[in-house]
Order: structure tokens, then sequence, then C-alpha cells
């Protein structure tokens, strides 16, 4: 008896650990998702804009503006893929971070709807073509 407490007690402990612990080198959720939105907008800015242009690359575009997006969050492509790497094999965190993505996508898209000019109605009175038989000479 004394020893399946003992095994209860030490699978409990072990069982109630924290294994949500993001590793020092990891970036963290939150900059992680800055850092994914940036480069969402840089790939769509390379599609939209850069791409109308056949003379350029567009992997080497691509490249560009993700250094430069590495480089406004004081980070590097290869901390970018190893924590990548992490929240892939977390689902659960990298769930949290892609749900904010899109959260973040309506906010803009809904910012975008009320920004956009209201089409406006014309309430000015339509011209009236005068009636032929109405007119005496």
């Amino acid at each position: 008896m004394k020893y399946f407490l003992f095994i209860f007690l030490l699978i409990s402990f072990f069982g109630c650990t924290r294994t949500n612990r993001i590793p020092k080198d990891v970036i963290r959720p939150n900059d992680m998702r800055k850092i994914m939105w940036d480069l969402m907008r840089a790939d769509a800015y390379v599609s939209d804009f850069i791409m109308k242009d056949s003379t350029r690359d567009k992997k080497a575009e691509s490249a560009i503006f993700y250094e430069k997006v590495f480089a406004l969050h004081s980070t590097n492509q290869e901390a970018f893929n190893k924590s990548m790497a992490f929240y892939e094999s977390r689902p659960d965190l990298l769930k949290i971070i892609t749900d904010s993505l899109r959260s973040d996508e309506k906010k803009v898209q809904t910012y975008q709807d009320y920004k956009k000019p209201q089409q406006q109605t014309d309430t000015t009175a339509k011209k009236i073509k005068p009636n032929k038989n109405l007119i005496r000479k």
C-alpha cells in the first residue's frame, strides 16, 4: 500500500508540472505573431505590386523584405526557423498565434471597410423634362 501511495504521489507530481514552458532561445508568442504578421504583409506586397513587373524575381524580392522584417524585429532567419519548428511541434501554442493573426486580419479588414468613403446617394431633384403637351404657345 505504501508503494502504491508513493507511485501515485510521484505520478501526480510529474503530471501537474507545466508543460507549456517556452525555451529561452525561442521567440515569445506575441513577438512571433508580430513577425509572422509582417512576413505575411511582405508576401502580399510582393505578390500584389512587385510581381506586376516581370523583370523582377519574386524569391529575391521576398528575401529582401524578409531580411528587413527580421531586422525590424531584432532577430534573424535562423532564430525564426527554430522558433517556428518549436511552435509546429506544439500545436496548442501555434493555434493561439494563428488565431490572433486571424483576429488581427479581421481588425484590419474592419478598419479598411470603415475608412472607405461611403457612396453618397444623389438627393438632388432629378432634372424634369418638360411635357410638350402642357407648354402653350
